[in-house]
């Protein structure tokens, strides 16, 4: 059995592979941190599939960007638990996971999450989902100016992006909202599409993808 984590952002997603066959996904959006929610509903999750810690053979995480506070406590907890079982650990962009369900649609795809600070995170894939423009952080009026093509465009900051897009004379396509969610289900398929990544990372190694300072720092120096 498979554990893949998503806590990159302000909602989070557990689920469980079992051969071949998702047997349990899960999204969580409520008021309380990814520290309170995230070990419960992992715990949940393997009691419910009738299975035990021991039965996880590898664990997959979502490394960022994102939430500096969610990427640290997902990350945590996935070498944790991969240390704890001896069992290897795999990592994926969120940017990748949140492009993922506009692959086939024979569009360039644009994911964005929002990155707080009037900023947003983005990279741009093409249409069989090879990286165009690595991810990067960037002010929305920027990234609109951006010469993208015709694409699709997914990601929690799709809400931000789609005026700015629009009066830019962008042709875009915004993804259906249901599917802007995050589903930790899709890290099984990101190794398909990134075979070069689908190797197990070093657990001492490996760190967050934050693309930037943090909402505390970069305060605390505009207030230097």
């Amino acid at each position: 059995m498979i554990l893949a984590i998503d806590s990159s952002q302000s909602s989070g997603s557990i689920a469980l592979k079992s051969g071949d066959r998702v047997v349990y996904s899960a999204n969580f959006d409520i008021k309380i941190t990814h520290s309170e929610t995230l070990m419960p509903a992992i715990d949940h999750a393997i009691t419910f599939c009738g299975a035990a810690k021991k039965d996880l053979e590898a664990v997959y995480i979502c490394n960022g960007p994102g939430s500096f506070t969610g990427l640290r406590i997902g990350l945590a907890t996935a070498k944790g638990i991969a240390f704890g079982l001896n069992i290897p650990l795999y990592a994926f962009s969120s940017l990748q996971l949140c492009a993922l369900p506009a692959t086939g649609l024979g569009k360039n795809i644009l994911g964005c999450i929002d990155a707080k600070m009037k900023e947003v995170y983005f990279a741009l894939y093409s249409t069989d989902f090879q990286e165009l423009i690595a991810p990067q952080v960037i002010s929305p009026a920027e990234l609109a100016k951006l010469d993208m093509g015709e694409f699709i465009l997914c990601g929690s900051a799709s809400p931000i992006m789609e005026p700015l897009l629009t009066a830019s004379g962008a042709k875009f396509y915004p993804m259906n909202a249901l599917l802007q969610i995050p589903n930790a289900a899709g890290l099984f398929m990101l190794g398909e599409f990134f075979p070069a990544q689908n190797t197990p990372r070093n657990i001492a190694d490996l760190e967050p993808l934050y693309l930037r300072e943090s909402t505390a720092q970069i305060r605390s120096k505009n207030q230097a």
